[in-house]
């Protein structure tokens, strides 16, 4: 009986940090914002964990949100924040462009 007493915490924690890590929302708003976009230029977001390949370290390295824009015919606009929801930076990838964003 004792180990399933002690399996209820550690499963808890580890949900808490995975839905904690997707829970990046507000810092990706605030950077869209920061870039002069508005709900009007989105179709779309879609967040992604960024998963540590290895063994060592924290299972969630952080979070990518995927922004579709209405303006852009193929690609998506992607703020890359951590864990803690940090934007790292944000760039456009195939033929979406905004301005003052590095394009791949």
């Amino acid at each position: 009986m004792r180990p399933f007493l002690l399996v209820f915490p550690i499963l808890a924690l580890l949900a808490a940090s995975s839905a904690l890590a997707l829970d990046c929302h507000e810092s990706a708003e605030r950077e869209l914002n920061r870039l002069g976009l508005t709900a009007d230029d989105i179709a779309n977001i879609h967040y992604v964990e960024k998963l540590n390949p290895t063994e060592q370290g924290p299972d969630v390295l952080g979070v990518r949100a995927w922004i579709r824009l209405k303006s852009c015919s193929g690609g998506y606009l992607v703020v890359d924040m951590t864990r803690s929801c940090f934007v790292r930076q944000s760039y456009s990838r195939r033929e979406c462009r905004w301005k003052d964003v590095t394009a791949y």
